[in-house]
């Protein structure tokens, strides 16, 4: 062994562990001649106690110990997550292959033979500290990146999947906190609202108009560093993104500021796509309140001219809704069953009331004027653009399976679903009700219709829906 040791070179700390007093004593001379921290054990026992207390940067360890040798060490250390990437150096005076094979299965990095040459020491255990180093950046550095990848790839999701505004703020905060590793998160649009909550997020003041991007002064709290962003589209300023970080110096990173400006201005896109969408929503509402308002100005002049068949419409809309859900149609389909419902007889305004409300049976001329009336109606319909196929479903209403209906003697799943189910309330009021020229017949009569044609000329799903709910009560017809 040289007794010149090289000029220290390298910094860390490292853990002797030996038995033997002598040989402690005189690697803690190398190392610290080396520029090393040092600290040791004279037993594996000891040393994983000591390594569990405070990890040291890279331990040397002798192999023939008398309480549990330095392979069991080894093996131990490895097997500890939180200490497994320690490096180990075994510094022993077995010389075998098999010795130092066995050395670097249980985990070493590298096998030093006594007696040894401290300068080879020192050469070895700088290389494996520098080594160790360059390892555990290039670990932090893929795990930032992945971690960076992460939280852009939640944020894509938290855009795609967001169910309103509110919903999208309270995922992008989400993705910020836990996948982004950021202490807080604050979401400020001009306007309103804010995620979290002002009140929630410990009375944060919430900027007039959006910042420009700069890092914000330090917060109250002791080592947490503040980043503000400004949520900006081509349209215009939405309001501002507040990312507060304690990690040291996370903010002066181009790269970290890089993403989270990428991460902003896909909340910025989010955001306005809600916005947009609520907008959509809301003009969308607006446009069907004035379609309603519409229809019912149509229903209150038909039943003006006849209160007959004003009520007659009425009731059958009623039948076919609870049919419809009965069916499990989805809300659009039976939002335009009920408007197409409210006006489906609309055409006979172009028929003389005297026939509608003659008491005596309709001579062949007088009921071939009656079956214009869905293509009438169809012609005063087709020019609203309804979002539903309201005056398909009008022309269709008295369309049979068979094709035995009017006016275009369509078959099977060429007349709309919504136009069978009409078909079938149609046929169950008008049979259970009173017309002008006989009395009502009653629930009984009009479901022995349903059950007689079943399957010729009416839809059997549905026939079976009106069924199911005539038997639990549910039908909305006065059973006589």
């Amino acid at each position: 062994m040289s007794a010149t040791a090289p000029e220290p070179q390298a910094s860390g700390e490292v853990l002797v562990v030996d038995d033997n007093p002598a040989n402690l004593r005189l690697m803690v001379s190398v190392l610290r001649e080396g520029g090393y921290a040092v600290r040791v054990a004279p037993s594996g026992r000891l040393a994983l106690d000591s390594v569990q207390a405070r990890p040291a940067d890279l331990i040397l360890l002798d192999i023939r110990m008398p309480d549990l040798d330095g392979y069991e060490v080894c093996r131990r250390l490895k097997a500890d997550p939180a200490r497994h990437d320690i490096p180990v150096i075994f510094l022993s005076a077995l010389c075998e292959p098999a010795d130092k094979v066995r050395g670097f299965a249980v985990g070493a990095v590298d096998y030093i033979t006594k007696p040894f040459v401290a300068e080879e020491v020192l050469v070895r255990v700088q290389s494996h500290l520098a080594l160790h180093a360059s390892q555990q950046r290039l670990e932090a550095l893929v795990a930032e990146r992945t971690r960076a990848l992460r939280t852009l790839s939640a944020g894509n999701q938290a855009l795609v999947h967001a169910d309103g505004l509110d919903d999208l703020l309270a995922n992008m905060h989400d993705v910020l906190v836990r996948k982004g590793g950021y202490a807080r998160a604050l979401i400020m649009l001009i306007g309103g609202p804010c995620y979290p909550p002002v009140a929630e997020a410990e009375d944060v003041a919430v900027p007039d108009a959006p910042c420009l991007g700069l890092p914000a002064p330090a917060s109250s709290d002791a080592g947490v560093r503040t980043l503000l962003l400004p949520l900006r589209d081509a349209r215009g300023d939405l309001g501002c993104l507040q990312v507060e970080s304690r990690r040291p110096a996370p903010f002066a990173d181009p790269d970290e500021v890089a993403r989270l400006m990428e991460l902003a201005g896909d909340l910025a896109y989010g955001v306005r796509s809600q916005q947009d969408r609520a907008e959509s929503q809301r003009a969308q509402q607006a446009l069907e309140q004035s379609l309603e308002r519409t229809i019912e100005a149509i229903a209150a002049t038909i039943e003006v001219r006849d209160p007959y068949t004003a009520g007659h419409q009425q009731r059958t809309t009623e039948i076919a809704e609870v049919i419809a859900e009965e069916l499990g149609l989805d809300d659009a389909r039976r939002k335009g069953l009920h408007v197409a419902g409210a006006i489906h007889d609309i055409g006979k305004v172009a028929i003389p009331v005297e026939i509608l409300s003659r008491p005596g049976r309709l001579s062949d001329l007088e009921f071939e004027m009656i079956k214009t009336h869905p293509a009438v109606g169809y012609e005063i319909i087709k020019g609203i653009e309804f979002p539903w196929p309201v005056a398909e479903i009008i022309r269709q209403h008295h369309e049979r399976l068979d094709g035995s209906g009017y006016p275009d003697g369509l078959r099977g799943e060429a007349i709309l679903l919504e136009a069978r189910i009409l078909a079938v309330a149609d046929v169950v009021e008008a049979i259970s009700s009173h017309r002008p020229y006989r009395p009502a017949l009653g629930l009984a009569a009009a479901l022995d219709e349903l059950r007689a044609k079943r399957g010729r000329l009416y839809d059997p799903e549905v026939v079976d829906a009106c069924l199911r709910l005539a038997a639990q009560g549910c039908l909305p017809v006065e059973s006589r």
